[in-house]
Protein backbone atom coordinates (compact mmCIF):
# COMPACT_ATOMS: atom_id res chain seq x y z
CA UNK A 1 0.00 0.00 0.00
CA UNK A 2 3.45 2.14 0.61
CA UNK A 3 3.48 2.42 -3.06
CA UNK A 4 0.24 2.90 -3.72
CA UNK A 5 -0.05 5.90 -1.69
CA UNK A 6 3.34 7.08 -3.84
CA UNK A 7 2.47 6.51 -7.23
CA UNK A 8 -0.89 7.95 -6.38
CA UNK A 9 0.60 11.33 -4.57
CA UNK A 10 3.41 11.33 -7.72
CA UNK A 11 0.93 11.09 -10.01
CA UNK A 12 -1.30 13.95 -8.83
CA UNK A 13 1.75 16.18 -8.42
CA UNK A 14 1.98 15.83 -12.08
CA UNK A 15 -1.38 18.27 -12.50
CA UNK A 16 -0.86 22.02 -12.30
CA UNK A 17 -4.28 23.70 -12.68
CA UNK A 18 -4.74 23.56 -16.59
CA UNK A 19 -4.49 20.14 -15.88
CA UNK A 20 -6.58 19.89 -12.84
CA UNK A 21 -8.90 21.43 -14.73
CA UNK A 22 -8.87 19.01 -18.14
CA UNK A 23 -8.88 16.06 -15.53
CA UNK A 24 -11.69 17.20 -13.73
CA UNK A 25 -13.88 18.45 -17.34
CA UNK A 26 -12.48 14.99 -19.23
CA UNK A 27 -13.78 12.87 -16.06
CA UNK A 28 -17.10 13.60 -16.36
CA UNK A 29 -17.42 14.37 -20.02
CA UNK A 30 -16.47 10.44 -20.39
CA UNK A 31 -18.79 9.62 -17.25
CA UNK A 32 -21.56 11.40 -18.63
CA UNK A 33 -20.94 9.15 -22.31
CA UNK A 34 -20.66 5.92 -21.22
CA UNK A 35 -23.51 6.57 -18.61
CA UNK A 36 -26.11 9.54 -19.65
CA UNK A 37 -28.35 8.51 -16.90
CA UNK A 38 -25.59 9.83 -14.75
CA UNK A 39 -26.51 13.29 -15.43
CA UNK A 40 -30.03 13.16 -14.83
CA UNK A 41 -28.97 12.73 -11.19
CA UNK A 42 -27.48 15.79 -10.33
CA UNK A 43 -29.71 18.62 -8.83
CA UNK A 44 -27.76 21.10 -9.28
CA UNK A 45 -24.54 20.15 -12.21
CA UNK A 46 -22.05 23.03 -11.85
CA UNK A 47 -18.47 23.34 -11.83
CA UNK A 48 -18.26 23.54 -7.83
CA UNK A 49 -20.58 20.51 -7.14
CA UNK A 50 -18.75 18.40 -9.85
CA UNK A 51 -15.67 19.92 -8.35
CA UNK A 52 -16.71 18.83 -4.50
CA UNK A 53 -17.48 15.29 -5.50
CA UNK A 54 -14.11 14.74 -7.58
CA UNK A 55 -12.35 16.23 -4.84
CA UNK A 56 -14.29 13.92 -2.05
CA UNK A 57 -13.61 10.63 -4.37
CA UNK A 58 -9.75 12.02 -4.32
CA UNK A 59 -9.87 12.34 -0.32
CA UNK A 60 -11.48 9.13 -0.49
CA UNK A 61 -9.04 7.24 -2.11
CA UNK A 62 -6.17 8.71 0.05
CA UNK A 63 -7.70 8.37 3.37
CA UNK A 64 -8.00 4.49 2.03
CA UNK A 65 -4.41 4.08 1.78
CA UNK A 66 -3.63 5.99 5.21
CA UNK A 67 -6.66 5.85 7.16
CA UNK A 68 -8.69 2.72 5.95
CA UNK A 69 -10.93 2.76 8.74
CA UNK A 70 -12.26 6.40 8.68
CA UNK A 71 -12.16 5.77 4.31
CA UNK A 72 -15.20 2.70 4.88
CA UNK A 73 -16.40 4.57 7.33
CA UNK A 74 -16.94 7.99 5.50
CA UNK A 75 -17.70 5.58 2.05
CA UNK A 76 -20.72 3.81 3.92
CA UNK A 77 -22.20 7.30 4.59
CA UNK A 78 -21.65 8.69 0.73
CA UNK A 79 -23.16 5.53 -0.76
CA UNK A 80 -26.44 5.73 1.46
CA UNK A 81 -26.34 9.53 0.05
CA UNK A 82 -25.96 8.57 -3.30
CA UNK A 83 -28.81 5.94 -2.92
CA UNK A 84 -31.23 8.02 -1.92
CA UNK A 85 -30.02 10.47 -5.52
CA UNK A 86 -30.68 7.30 -7.50
CA UNK A 87 -27.56 5.91 -8.07
CA UNK A 88 -27.09 2.49 -8.77
CA UNK A 89 -24.29 0.01 -8.57
CA UNK A 90 -22.75 0.15 -11.82
CA UNK A 91 -22.41 4.08 -12.02
CA UNK A 92 -19.29 3.61 -9.69
CA UNK A 93 -17.52 1.48 -11.64
CA UNK A 94 -18.18 3.77 -14.97
CA UNK A 95 -16.77 6.85 -13.05
CA UNK A 96 -13.44 5.34 -11.72
CA UNK A 97 -12.92 4.19 -15.63
CA UNK A 98 -13.47 7.95 -16.50
CA UNK A 99 -10.99 9.16 -13.75
CA UNK A 100 -8.72 6.32 -14.83
CA UNK A 101 -9.09 7.15 -18.71
CA UNK A 102 -9.28 11.29 -17.63
CA UNK A 103 -6.00 10.52 -15.83
CA UNK A 104 -4.48 8.87 -18.60
CA UNK A 105 -5.23 11.58 -21.18
CA UNK A 106 -4.21 14.31 -19.00
CA UNK A 107 -0.97 12.85 -17.86
CA UNK A 108 0.03 11.06 -21.16
CA UNK A 109 3.70 9.09 -21.30
CA UNK A 110 4.04 10.58 -17.41
CA UNK A 111 1.71 8.36 -16.50
CA UNK A 112 3.74 5.15 -15.73
CA UNK A 113 2.73 1.74 -15.64
CA UNK A 114 3.34 1.84 -11.56
CA UNK A 115 1.14 4.34 -11.36
CA UNK A 116 -1.31 3.04 -13.66
CA UNK A 117 -1.44 0.23 -11.42
CA UNK A 118 -1.54 2.01 -8.18
CA UNK A 119 -4.75 3.62 -9.27
CA UNK A 120 -6.38 0.63 -11.24
CA UNK A 121 -5.95 -1.21 -7.25
CA UNK A 122 -7.56 1.59 -5.64
CA UNK A 123 -10.22 2.49 -7.34
CA UNK A 124 -11.09 -1.06 -7.69
CA UNK A 125 -10.91 -1.27 -3.75
CA UNK A 126 -13.15 1.86 -3.38
CA UNK A 127 -15.78 0.42 -5.56
CA UNK A 128 -15.64 -2.84 -4.24
CA UNK A 129 -16.23 -1.11 -1.01
CA UNK A 130 -19.17 1.15 -2.16
CA UNK A 131 -20.27 -2.09 -3.88
CA UNK A 132 -20.70 -3.68 -0.58
CA UNK A 133 -22.86 -0.60 1.38
CA UNK A 134 -25.24 0.30 -1.77
CA UNK A 135 -28.90 -1.45 -2.05
CA UNK A 136 -29.00 -0.69 -5.54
Amino acid sequence: MNDDLHQITSSLQLLDEDKSDSLLSLTYSHFFTACPEGEFLWEKDDLDSRTKMFNGIILTIMDNLTRPEICEKNLASDVKDHDEYGVDKGMYGLFFTSLFEALSSVLGDAFNQEMQQAWKRQLGRIEEMAHKHTRK
